[in-house]
């Protein structure tokens, strides 16, 4: 008795479905670890990260991650300022286009990649924050993978600066558009920094 095929086309089953990517509550790079922190920086430098989050629309806590940890490595790589601000405009550059996607790779990072590129001004965007009354500086809140905590207090140690004011120095400046940078990290397939390590090497290959 031979066999039949009878449907070839099982039902769609939305429960295998990958949910689109929340930024709002889950601002991190899948399948990394994250840790928490809670450091101390001026009140007015807090208010206008806060400003700066909500204008490009992720949260806070992984807003100020992301910024001081691709101000590190854009340090590590271009120590000389006027050096850093070429690598900077270049960085911009290169995170602007999107890579192709690579065949088998995880959804959820190329979901988690999209969602980065697709930033939006934000109003509501989270804001964890404590300012006492009376008090110059504030508490706030940062999401990092666990790899960059040893990476900042080892920064913050060798400027023997206590790490409220490393983080400070690092985003003083407010840069924008750093989501990009780690957009096209995940795209690469690499970290952050490895990512503008890479790209600086490039660069330099090309000259």
């Amino acid at each position: 008795m031979g066999l039949q095929l009878v449907d070839t086309t099982p039902p769609i089953s939305s429960s295998f479905e990958i949910p689109d990517c929340d930024l709002r509550r889950v601002p991190t790079r899948p399948g990394v670890s994250q840790m928490r922190l809670s450091l101390r920086i001026p009140a007015e430098l807090a208010a206008a990260v806060g400003d700066a989050a909500r204008e490009e629309g992720l949260r806070e806590d992984a807003w100020i991650g992301l910024v001081v940890e691709s101000e590190r490595a854009l340090r590590l790589a271009a120590p000389d300022g006027s050096e850093a601000e070429a690598l900077s405009a270049h960085l911009d550059e290169v995170a602007a286009s999107r890579l192709p996607p690579v065949p088998g790779a995880p959804a959820r990072a190329s979901g988690f990649a999209a969602a980065l590129r697709d930033l939006r001004r934000h109003e509501d965007a989270e804001v964890r924050r404590l300012a006492p009354p009376g008090r110059t500086d504030a508490m706030v809140s940062v999401r990092l993978p666990g790899y960059a905590v040893i990476a900042w207090r080892r920064g913050a140690i060798e400027a023997r600066q206590a790490l409220g004011e490393w983080v400070a120095e690092h985003l003083r400046a407010l840069p924008r558009g750093r989501a990009l940078w780690e957009a096209g990290a995940v795209e690469a397939g690499q970290t952050l920094a490895e990512w503008v390590l890479a790209q600086d090497a490039r660069r330099r290959s090309t000259r």
